[in-house]
């Protein structure tokens, strides 16, 4: 018999699962009103904002691109950016590979 009783506990944990998963449109109020002990949220938590904000619009379509085309000198000046910027990357890996094995301490 205790056989019986056990998969009637877990029929009514299955059933009691299945009814509460119903609630969770109203779980948040749950939360907010129990003490931490039966679940609810812990203590200095800031409170929900009174409007949830609204959904992303995800299916409205972002502005049309700008299509001109870059100048050569344009061009010239943003490929001479990207250098200067690739250059001072690879000196500060050099200045922060040369200080690493002073600063950092050996690994046992």
């Amino acid at each position: 018999m205790p056989l019986g009783r056990s998969a009637l506990a877990a029929a009514l944990a299955i059933c009691a699962c299945a009814l509460l998963t119903g609630c969770s449109s109203v779980s948040h109020v749950i939360a907010d009103t129990w003490p931490r002990a039966l679940g609810g949220l812990p203590e200095g938590v800031p409170p929900r904002p009174e409007n949830p904000p609204a959904y992303s619009a995800i299916f409205d379509r972002p502005p049309p691109r700008d299509s001109t085309k870059m100048t050569k000198e344009e061009r010239a000046k943003l490929e001479a950016d990207l250098k200067a910027g690739r250059s001072e990357n690879i000196t500060q890996a050099g200045e922060v590979k040369s200080q690493s094995p002073n600063v950092l301490p050996p690994i046992h």
